[in-house]
């Protein structure tokens, strides 16, 4: 009979159910080790965005604290430096000014001074460029005429610095009439304020002569027409006994044909009077004593159209004196005479 073996210990535990038990007693530790850890994690994060709230805080705050400075009429660069001190960026524009005094100096800022503003704002500057013209040009040589608009433009928009002072000396001289011969002051003199440009201005040459033309017998129209392509200045006057059926023709004339005369002498031209007219149609004379100029201006007649339009009928240098020209235009027609664009005086045909 086979011995019967006994094991050594009573109520022994099953290897399997020994190891499931120390599995479970060491589980609570490793769960308390990851909560410590992911508590440590979310303290830290914490702590970092309280950080960066803190510090954003503190600089807006600070940022707000900043005053803008006042820089308007210091130089640029003396602006600049003191808009970095309070750590505020300059945008800069510039502009033409009526002092030539103000140059490369601020003239204006936007924000204001004394504005609470953040650091880091941009301040914009306007600074002066000067005037517009800060030097005399050098005009000798050049048309009066010219140099008038230049300046007109220049100044157009802008107090003038430069005028021209009146009355201008006029000289003969070989040099084509209206050229500007001498100025004061001199070009390239610096201007500060506002300065009176003196000069002497050629007429011509002296004693220019020419012959007169025989006009007798032409078409008023056409004589005219002669007179304006050599812009020889003229007179024309109405002969009320002489009637010349539908047209008007040269009757007379003074200085007579073949004369030798100084040129800008007028030339007196009679004409006849038509007989037969339309039946709203007017013939006579437009007449108006304009000035001396000391040099020939242009001279335009134009005539009123309906919607505002015109038409030019006459374009001539004239000298300036006594101005006649033969109208024949319906009855309520309006001529205007100009001299450099700029209407003189309005007729109106009756």
């Amino acid at each position: 009979m086979s011995p019967k073996w006994k094991l050594p210990f009573k109520n022994s535990t099953p290897v399997s159910d020994s190891l499931q038990g120390r599995g479970d007693a060491e589980s609570p530790s490793e769960k308390d080790f990851f909560r410590k850890s992911l508590r440590i994690i979310l303290g830290l994060l914490l702590l970092m965005f309280l950080s960066f709230i803190i510090t954003f805080f503190v600089a807006v705050r600070g940022a707000e604290q900043t005053l803008v400075p006042d820089v308007t009429g210091e130089l640029l660069i003396d602006g600049l430096i003191d808009l970095q001190d309070k750590e505020l960026y300059p945008r800069i524009q510039v502009r033409f000014t009526e002092d030539p005094l103000e140059k490369d100096h601020i003239i204006a800022q936007d924000p204001q001074p004394g504005s609470v503003v953040r650091a880091g704002r941009r301040v914009k500057l306007t600074v002066s460029k000067g005037a517009v013209v800060d030097k005399v040009g050098d005009y000798v040589g050049q048309n009066l005429v010219d140099v008038k608009t230049q300046l007109q433009t220049l100044f157009a928009s802008y107090k003038p610095l430069l005028i021209i002072r009146e009355p201008v000396i006029y000289v003969y001289d070989d040099s084509p009439a209206g050229t500007i011969l001498e100025q004061k002051p001199e070009a390239g003199m610096q201007i500060s304020g506002l300065t009176e440009l003196e000069l002497i201005v050629s007429r011509g040459p002296v004693g220019e002569r020419y012959v007169i033309d025989d006009f007798s017998g032409l078409k008023w129209q056409d004589a005219l027409n002669r007179l304006v392509r050599s812009d020889q200045p003229f007179v024309f006057k109405i002969d009320e006994e002489a009637k010349d059926g539908s047209v008007s023709t040269v009757t007379g004339q003074v200085p007579k044909a073949g004369n030798s005369v100084l040129r800008g002498t007028p030339i007196e031209l009679t004409i006849s009077t038509p007989s037969k007219l339309g039946r709203d149609e007017r013939f006579g004379t437009f007449e108006i004593a304009l000035p001396d100029y000391p040099i020939s201006v242009d001279l335009v007649i134009e005539k009123e159209l309906s919607g505002g339009k015109t038409e030019t009928l006459l374009e001539m240098k004239h000298p300036g004196g006594t101005f006649s020209i033969p109208y024949r235009e319906p009855a309520g027609t309006v001529l205007n005479l100009k001299v450099y664009d700029e209407k003189v005086r309005p007729f109106v045909v009756q």
